[in-house]
């Protein structure tokens, strides 16, 4: 089983991932590819000896047991080279299948862990994607030029070098020396050209991107409207050049690597040709190992002029995937403890407080400081809201609550322990939460909601028991955030496919799109239920309603509202006003309001733009 470790990955690993991950499937392709370049080895022997005895009976006009010996072991490793593709292809494919599902799925898992620094980083990005983009095909790639080179190419080229020196011991050395600055050129170029594909990538994902705006439905309503094909297109035509141009760059470089290996070989092959003939006339070889070794010697002109010039090439490609992911392994994971120290409660204990003491935090990287010296409180069952400006550090002191950074200043105390003394497992075990810029799954209504129970290993499988238990949950979250209606209208009820990805997939309005995300958050049973703009996508009416079920849905939790409409914080026990990263203010509705400070002013504003607004609203129906 492949494991994911921070070391230092090299061009052995383009076969060490494989037999990791498949070892009997990786060793079956290995013994395969050997055993072609020993038939082809064998070959050169068994064709001399067949040619020598087929000229010696045609001499003395009678043919010998050994004729018809030699001719069928000639005949056996030609059909072997013929059928062994066949069988190496069946253990490559099986092979491949299983290094794909363990490495992407080791890559998901340390994806997962990276710090979320990290993970807003475009140079992380570009590397997770040169990464994981094309991961089967590359691994596919690195073990078959692997063995090329090493199982077929290299035992092939060693056993002809070995049968020449037996004849001529300076023959291999002249070869040798003709070819050794070729592989010194691949492997110079296998590095180019993967630079230069890398490259080519980023301007392929844009020019994709552009092309997707051009032609996708997401973007056919403005498209029209604006009429602003004519400027994206030109956008999209100068990435599409650029792409071009890096990618036959890169073929320019491979394929003039090729052409200089087929013909420093061929003149090889012409010089070592004419160093035999006088050895063949003088009898220092026989006419059967003459033609044995000049035929053998133009399959070599193929195998070191191109295959093994492209396999020295690949090597080389491969070196530097290595270097990519030898840095995606050494990216920074989150530290979280290991798991429960002696004496300290589980992070599955029973919710009484989460406390902020005078926490102060700036981004990695950053001067800016985005909250300073916040302290606050959430008690068990409280409901609370977090309001403030623009820039206040609302967002942030969320990302601080849900563990995604914890380079804080001051403590971070959940039932009076301190986050960071937690494992991953065990905080995120207490948070749900709904995001502002929560995801749309273009999946079943199912599969949407019910991706908040967790997640199954790439082993496990769902009982029935647990697949009942778990869509009576999907149904009840359903009925609380009044999507039933809207699913039992849909063709294939919770079954049906949601978003643009197929035909027969349904598209949802902004507000059923983000029920179903709160619906996700519900099936989550964690003790504190965050929701950051929680009615941002609905109209006034299901917002008013979703206020008035607001105590059903929060039933049993801890709930914290990040608002900028302020009428929805009336519903909690406790406001926190956030002003330049602190807590300016503090207390319930009624309280802020009668105080007077920065929570009635805000209040007052927004409450003078709703009744302009109905004002307007009411003179416009008059008409």
């Amino acid at each position: 089983m492949f494991v994911l470790k921070e070391r230092k990955y090299n061009w052995l690993d383009m076969w060490r991932m494989p037999f990791v991950c498949a070892p009997f499937c990786t060793v079956a392709v290995t013994l395969q590819k050997f055993s072609t370049a020993l038939a082809n080895v064998f070959q050169v022997i068994v064709v001399a000896k067949f040619l020598d005895e087929a000229i010696a009976s045609l001499a003395e006009k009678s043919f010998s047991r050994e004729t018809f010996l030699w001719l069928g072991l000639t005949l056996l490793v030609t059909g072997w080279k013929r059928i062994s593709f066949l069988v190496g292809a069946v253990f490559t494919q099986r092979a491949i299948i299983q290094a794909n599902q363990q490495v992407a799925w080791e890559a998901a898992k340390k994806r997962d862990r990276l710090e979320y620094a990290s993970l807003e980083d475009p140079a992380t990005e570009e590397l997770i994607n040169r990464i994981t983009g094309k991961l089967e095909q590359t691994l596919w790639m690195n073990l078959q030029w692997f063995l090329n080179l090493f199982a077929i190419n290299i035992p092939r080229i060693a056993g002809v070098l070995i049968i020449m020196g037996g004849c001529v011991w300076w023959l291999p050395l002249l070869v040798l020396a003709l070819t050794m600055p070729v592989f010194f050129f691949s492997l110079k170029n296998g590095k180019r050209v993967y630079q230069a594909v890398g490259e080519a990538a980023l301007y392929e994902r844009r020019h994709k991107y552009l092309f997707s705006i051009l032609t996708g439905r997401e973007s056919v309503e403005e498209r029209s409207l604006f009429g602003y094909t004519g400027k994206v297109n030109e956008k999209w035509h100068g990435q599409y050049e650029e792409a071009r141009k890096l990618n036959l760059r890169s073929q320019m470089l491979y394929v003039g690597n090729i052409l200089r290996g087929t013909a420093i070989n061929s003149v090889l092959a012409v010089i070592v040709v004419l160093a035999m003939i006088p050895l063949t006339v003088r009898g220092q070889l026989t006419a059967g190992i003459f033609i044995s070794l000049v035929t053998s010697l133009y399959d070599l002109i193929e195998l070191m002029g191109k295959n093994t010039s492209r396999a020295f090439n690949q090597v080389a490609e491969a070196q530097e995937f290595m270097k990519d992911f030898t840095a995606f392994a050494a990216l920074p994971e989150r530290h979280w403890n290991s798991g429960t120290p002696d004496g300290a409660g589980s992070g599955a204990a029973a919710f009484q407080t989460l406390e902020l003491r005078h926490v102060t935090f700036r981004y990695p990287g950053t001067e800016a400081v985005i909250l300073k010296d916040l302290s606050l409180t959430l008690q068990q069952g409280g409901h609370y809201a977090v309001v403030g400006e623009n820039g206040a550090g609302k967002s942030t002191l969320i990302k601080l609550m849900l563990g995604f950074y914890r380079d804080y200043e001051g403590e971070i105390l959940y039932n009076g322990r301190e986050m960071r003394t937690f494992s991953q497992e065990e905080w995120f075990r207490n948070f749900s939460c709904v995001f502002q810029d929560f995801a749309r799954y273009y999946l079943s209504v199912e599969e949407n909601i019910c991706l908040g129970t967790g997640d199954l290993g790439p082993e496990e499988e769902e009982t029935e028991k647990q697949r009942a238990f778990r869509r009576r949950r999907m149904e009840e979250a359903a009925g609380l955030l009044d999507l039933t209606g809207a699913v039992s209208g849909l063709k294939d009820g919770y079954r049906t496919r949601l978003g643009k990805l197929d035909e027969d997939s349904v598209d949802l309005s902004g507000g059923q799109w983000q029920r179903v995300a709160m619906a996700r958050a519900m099936m989550n049973d964690a003790a504190l239920l965050i929701l950051d703009e929680p009615t941002a996508a609905l109209d006034p009416v299901s917002e008013s309603r979703l206020y008035e079920e607001f105590g059903r849905i929060s039933r049993g939790r801890t709930t914290v509202f990040i608002s900028h409409r302020l009428g929805s914080t009336r519903l909690s026990d406790t406001i926190f006003v956030l002003k330049d990263g602190r807590v300016k203010e503090a207390g319930s509705h009624e309280e802020l309001m009668a105080s007077g400070g920065v929570y009635a002013q805000m209040y007052e504003t927004q409450q003078s733009w709703y009744q302009a607004e109905g004002r307007d609203r009411a003179e416009r129906s008059a008409e």
